[in-house]
């Protein structure tokens, strides 16, 4: 009896302390700066990111992630607008699943195109790459406040040159479904 009273226990601390399960949804939103250097000015911009998320096992999960970003939202020195949209699917691995928090690896690869006032080009094709750590830390039953810190490229296929890359800080919300 102590024994089986044991094991019940045990296991219900593993199901307690694990944040996500499989089959567990969520969706997330989340902003980072985005300075820019256009023809020698600075601009400065944001990148938001809304997410679904679906949970293959406790600890691996699959997303798509829609983007869009403006490089000129806070201050447009340049006087060139860029904007960027796109689709981003991803992989995650959760290090650490518990019910407080969590912290997770994610590698992604997707395309989207941007719009640039430049006169010649109006869209061109992007290719995104990222990679990186996250962490969500749970502020009620539902919501969860989260960071991310990608390292991402994203290409201009059209024009072949460098859109964007370096490490971002994306800060948002997650609410479990």
């Amino acid at each position: 009896m102590k024994n089986t009273l044991l094991i019940l226990l045990i296991l219900c601390g593993l199901t307690v302390s694990s944040q996500n399960q499989k089959g567990a949804m969520e969706i997330s939103i989340s902003v980072s700066p985005y300075p820019t250097t256009t023809n020698g000015e600075d601009d400065f911009g944001a990148i938001g990111l809304a997410s679904f998320e679906y949970f293959i096992s406790n600890k691996v999960s699959f997303s798509a992630s829609f983007f869009s970003s403006n490089n000129t939202l806070i201050s447009n020195n340049s006087k060139t607008t860029i904007h960027g949209y796109g689709f981003v699917p991803s992989i995650h691995y959760y290090f650490i699943n518990k019910e407080k928090w969590n912290v997770h690896g994610q590698l992604g690869y997707g395309y989207g195109f941007e719009d640039r006032t430049l006169g010649n080009i109006q869209n061109s094709a992007l290719s995104i790459v990222n990679v990186g750590p996250g962490a969500q830390y749970r502020i009620s039953d539902k919501l969860y406040a989260k960071v991310f810190l990608p390292y991402f490229s994203a290409k201009n296929l059209t024009l072949n040159v460098e859109s964007a890359r370096g490490v971002a800080v994306f800060l948002g919300l997650t609410f479990k479904l």
